[in-house]
């Protein structure tokens, strides 16, 4: 009988630490007021070595109301309790999640936020597989045909996107839905035959998989709606550091659906590449900030 006791309060204690350590409520969560309002959205790969300043005074100054961040491994409590924003994540998973308003818990990529008592956003933060990176194996003579490079990518990231897949399809057709995150994988809307005759992505045309299928079931590229040509604006991403033979492409997103309307897309890093300059900016990879009018 003893034995059991202990049992349980060890199962007790440890769950209990679980959850704090996932899971921390903001104190005066806000709610959109009636039917309307602007909601504000960033996604962010801080890289794992990037100051907790750094990432504190970049969110600070944004000020969104919502983020996902990924390499957050608990680095994001830190952010979310000093700046009062809600939070889910934990010291092991790289995604988390930051809001301003209250969230109810689906799993560890995908969050509903609560505006208030009626609007509701689903919303997705992912981190797909970095290794093999499709445009390291091309520059580097490993794949060589569009079926290949296509097969690779789709082999490479299949199980995390079929899984993504599933939580989609039940809310697509009635439901609002925001995505972001770091998907390690290129766009089609940005390989494509226009700028392979430019020279561009080494001259080839590619149907990623990934941002392919996310198109066919009605999901919009928040960057691509507003900048629809990829030859004047690339909105690279990876990476704004330099280095002998890196690729450079767009791999971090923002995507939506529903009776959302964007107003305002921006990339955010530290250079002259980036709509909106942040001199103290540390990432490997660039941020995405939008604007969405909610309706």
């Amino acid at each position: 009988m003893k034995n059991l006791l202990y049992i349980f309060i060890c199962t007790f204690f440890f769950s209990c630490s679980d959850d704090i350590n996932n899971f921390s409520a903001c104190d005066f969560p806000q709610k959109l007021s009636c039917c309307e309002g602007e909601l504000t959205v960033l996604t962010l790969n801080r890289l794992e070595s990037t100051s907790l300043n750094s990432s504190l005074r970049l969110i600070q100054d944004l000020s969104p109301d919502i983020v996902g961040l990924q390499e957050s491994y608990g680095l994001g409590l830190d952010i979310a309790t000093t700046l009062g924003y809600c939070y889910y994540g934990d010291e092991v998973n790289s995604v988390a999640f930051l809001s301003k308003y209250e969230m109810e818990f689906i799993d560890e990529n995908f969050v509903r936020v609560h505006l208030n008592d009626e609007k509701i956003i689903n919303f997705f933060n992912i981190h797909f597989t970095a290794h093999p990176y499709q445009p390291y194996q091309i520059r580097d003579g490993e794949i060589t045909t569009v079926w290949q490079i296509e097969h690779e990518a789709e082999e490479t990231r299949r199980e995390e996107f079929q899984d993504l897949l599933k939580d989609l399809h039940s809310l697509i057709k009635d439901e609002e839905i925001i995505l972001v995150g770091d998907f390690n994988e290129p766009s089609h809307l940005d390989w494509t035959s226009e700028a392979a005759s430019q020279g561009l992505n080494f001259g080839l045309e590619i149907n990623w998989p990934i941002s392919f299928n996310l198109e066919s079931i009605g999901m919009i590229d928040a960057y691509r709606q507003q900048f629809s040509n990829p030859i004047s604006h690339p909105g690279l991403t990876w990476t704004p550091f330099q280095s002998e033979n890196e690729v450079h492409d767009r791999i971090d997103y923002i995507y939506y659906s529903g009776r959302l309307e964007l107003n305002e897309v921006s990339i955010v890093g530290p250079d002259y590449l980036s709509d909106i300059v942040i001199d103290y900016y540390e990432s490997d990879h660039r941020a995405i900030f939008s604007k969405f009018i909610i309706q």
